[in-house]
């Protein structure tokens, strides 16, 4: 019923905006993740962005949060403000999704749990760009189900700002961000520091982040070098394990990276990005730390280089992109990888008892190229990506966009392409009480076609999309009834069917106190459900998901956001296996956020899950009630 009443809204809102175009400026916004900056509405597939506005005006102080509320994006937490977030998108698993920050892919080879453990503070987020769909022909491997890009602010003058909050079960919250321009060269740092004493036993947590840029700008392109650094400490009670309520983890991350911007002739421009990150995981499934059994404690570090080499040719039939990428990744381990002949003291002075003693190392070549033409109503992208991989071989992700516009405001497009994801040290390699890894998994392998509508003009724009997925080798958790121990597996075919319906609409020449309305909805249908075996990723996915934020401003100078947000998520739980499954159960959350500007500063109160809900995203991890958080925001 709700998914009828949206396309009844959907039709309603489409014929009374499209009387009169002559009243049209069309945004202008554009997709910056690829070297071709595309504009949205000439974009070939569905594409979100979230902009500054939309962040500072919601009821989120973390990344996944406003993701929460993003077309056909599942957050599954198990705890609050990103402690702990897997991140998907069209029904894919948290190792299907490709993270960047400014077009610098951070996902770890390790595992996709780490995926936002990004070395960002959430302050200096400008926007962010969800590309959705297989995009492995620009971006490799890693984007099987989507992209999501960070981008982060840039220094346009010399500033300082801060913010401070505080609020329900011990949470504290604090950020600064300095920028400071000299001639033609810019500089900033940013720190932020975010904690809480748990809302239930074992789930206090510190969050800590800095980044610090230096750049320089000249007549024909740009030079940067960043920094940043991210620490997470938490008590992780039952996040892998339902009975096990003294788990303990603590993460750390480091990025450096060097951006080369040339415009080496008219037609011809380029960009170079050099950078190593590294990752390091402590993780503790019952308490082996107190109990001083530091071999039972599992240590990873994980370490990624990577330069890509991007140029982008404007000639008389179009615009062509063509680059190069080199990517080494290595994992150090007492859990993952193969033995090594030299093991190494994971710390010399914490755990000097303790060793690295298995690793494993791939190396990834990849070449691409792609062309994008337009010509009259038509506007077509096309191209495709060779990757070798040391480990896995040579594969070719072939893709093609097409987009029709039918009106100055109005197109349809079309879409086929093809993407694979390789498995993670995790899924090869771990093998525990909880699961068994196969290190003969083979990388999974998609082929997704997608139709949509756009539409957009200075008051409304809206998005409808079909799409289609057809999955092979998909890598999964399975518990089987005759095995006691769960099992990575390449599993049969999984095709999975979607339905998006997204819009915006602009309120406030209407009626002055309201701002703007944002809704979406998502379907989603597997074709086949667990039948003699229980997933723990692939097929528990959202089969619906609805979010609808509206923005007002209820006196000078305020405003108030409201979010609503409905869950309703295919797949099954257990206690243990002997108990029987589970179905999850519907999620419906409300968040608020009022604020009020006064000078350089403003007041804010954040109320998230208004009605205290008790709900689940994972199994038997309980998600906080209400938590209520004040503070206060400043410009200097």
């Amino acid at each position: 019923m709700k998914f009828h009443l949206t396309i009844i809204l959907f039709c309603v809102f489409q014929a009374s905006f499209s009387q009169d175009s002559t009243s049209i400026d069309l945004s202008e916004l554009s997709v910056t993740a690829n070297i071709i900056n595309t504009e949205i509405k000439n974009a070939g597939r569905n594409i979100t962005v979230i902009d500054r506005k939309m962040i500072e005006n919601s009821p989120v102080k973390t990344l996944d949060g406003v993701l929460q509320y993003a077309l056909n994006v599942d957050v599954r937490s198990r705890s609050a403000f990103g402690v702990q977030a897997d991140i998907s998108i069209r029904g894919g698993h948290y190792d299907q999704t490709l993270i960047l920050v400014d077009g610098i892919k951070v996902n770890d080879p390790q595992t996709g749990h780490h995926s936002l453990n990004i070395p960002v503070p959430f302050s200096m987020i400008d926007r962010i760009e969800i590309l959705q769909g297989g995009t492995s022909r620009v971006f490799g491997p890693s984007a099987f189900s989507g992209v999501i890009n960070i981008i982060t602010k840039k220094i346009s003058k010399n500033l300082v700002s801060a913010n401070l909050g505080m609020g329900s079960y011990g949470s504290k919250n604090a950020a600064i961000n300095t920028g400071l321009i000299f001639k033609q060269n810019t500089a900033s740092v940013s720190l932020e520091h975010l904690d809480s004493d748990g809302y239930i036993k074992n789930t206090a947590f510190k969050k800590q982040s800095i980044s610090a840029t230096l750049g320089r700008i000249y007549s024909k392109g740009s030079l940067d070098l960043n920094f940043g650094a991210m620490a997470n400490q938490f008590g992780a009670s039952n996040f892998y394990h339902p009975k096990f309520y003294k788990q303990y983890e603590e993460v750390d991350s480091r990025l450096v990276n060097l951006s080369w911007k040339h415009k080496f002739g008219r037609k011809l421009s380029g960009i170079l990005m050099v950078n190593q990150r590294t990752h390091h995981d402590l993780y503790d499934f019952d308490d082996y730390l107190g109990s001083k059994k530091f071999s039972s404690v599992n240590f990873h570090k994980t370490s990624v280089f990577d330069a890509e080499w991007k140029f982008k040719l404007d000639n008389n039939f179009g615009q062509t992109a063509f680059g190069a990428e080199y990517r080494i990744e290595k994992v150090l381990s007492n859990r993952l990888g193969d033995n090594l002949a030299e093991p190494q003291v994971v710390d010399a002075e914490l755990f000097p008892n303790v060793f690295y003693n298995k690793s494993k190392t791939r190396d990834n070549f990849s070449f691409f190229g792609e062309h994008q033409k337009r010509w009259n109503k038509f506007n077509l992208s096309a191209g495709t990506l060779a990757n070798y991989n040391s480990q896995f071989g040579l594969a070719f992700y072939p893709g093609i966009d097409l987009s029709y516009f039918s009106s100055q405001n109005a197109s349809f497009y079309a879409s086929a392409n093809r993407s694979l994801r390789y498995p993670t040290f995790t899924e090869l390699y771990l093998n525990t009480s909880t699961v068994k890894a196969d290190p003969n998994l083979k990388p999974e392998k998609a082929m997704s076609f997608e139709i949509g509508h756009k539409y957009q003009s200075k008051m409304y724009s809206s998005v409808f999309s079909v799409f289609y997925r057809k999955t092979t080798d998909a890598i999964d958790k399975v518990k089987r009834p005759e095995l006691n121990v769960p099992t990575m597996e390449n599993i049969d075919d999984i095709n999975m069917f979607g339905i998006e319906l997204s819009q915006q609409i602009l309120l406030d020449n209407y009626v002055k106190f309201l701002k703007k309305l944002s809704f979406n909805y998502a379907f989603l249908k597997a074709d086949r459900n667990e039948d003699g075996f229980q997933s723990f990723y692939t097929l528990n996915y959202l089969k619906q998901k609805f979010s609808a934020g509206l923005f007002l401003q209820p006196i000078k100078n305020s405003s108030l956001a409201i979010w609503y947000t409905h869950k309703n998520r295919a797949g099954n739980y257990q206690w243990d296996a002997t108990s029987p499954l589970l179905a999850y159960p519907k999620v419906n959350l409300l968040d608020i956020r009022l604020s009020q500007q006064i000078g350089k500063m403003a007041l804010f109160v954040d109320a998230n899950n208004v009605f205290d809900r008790n709900y689940f995203e994972h199994g038997f991890v309980q998600l906080p009630g209400r938590w209520i958080t004040a503070g206060i925001k400043a410009d200097f």
